[in-house]
C-alpha cells in the first residue's frame, strides 16, 4: 500500500466543501495511481497524489453516479464505483473504504 498524501482542500473547486476523505489506490490499466476520494455535496473525486494538475483526477457527479461496492478482507479492500459511460476500482484500507461507501449511501439516499 502507497502512503497518501493528507487532504489538500485547494484541489477542491471552489465552494465545494469535503463530507468525507479516504486514501486510496486507483487500479486501472496504467498500474496503480496513490491518491485519495473525497465526496462533496455534488460531486465523488479522486485526487491523484502523482499528477497535481488535473489531469489523472476521476470527477463523478451524483447525476451521474450509479454505484459502490466493497469487497476484501480485514485488512485491504476495493471500492467499485460505477457511473454512467464508466467505473473504476479503488484500493485501500478496507474498514475505511466502507465507512467512505456509507457516506456515499447517506448523501445521495438522505
Amino acid at each position: 500500500m502507497v502512503e497518501h498524501a493528507k487532504g489538500r482542500p485547494d484541489r477542491l473547486p471552489k465552494g465545494e466543501q469535503p463530507i468525507a476523505e479516504v486514501g486510496a489506490d486507483r487500479l486501472d490499466e496504467d498500474g496503480r495511481h496513490a491518491g485519495r476520494l473525497v465526496l462533496t455535496p455534488k460531486t465523488i473525486y479522486f485526487f491523484d497524489d502523482e499528477h497535481h494538475n488535473g489531469s489523472h483526477d476521476d470527477v463523478i457527479d451524483h447525476a451521474r453516479f450509479e454505484g459502490a461496492e466493497v469487497t476484501g478482507d480485514e485488512t485491504v479492500g476495493t471500492l467499485a464505483l460505477t457511473w454512467a459511460g464508466g467505473g473504476t476500482v479503488y484500493e485501500g484500507d478496507t474498514l475505511e473504504l466502507e465507512a467512505f461507501k456509507a457516506a456515499i449511501d447517506d448523501q445521495l439516499n438522505p
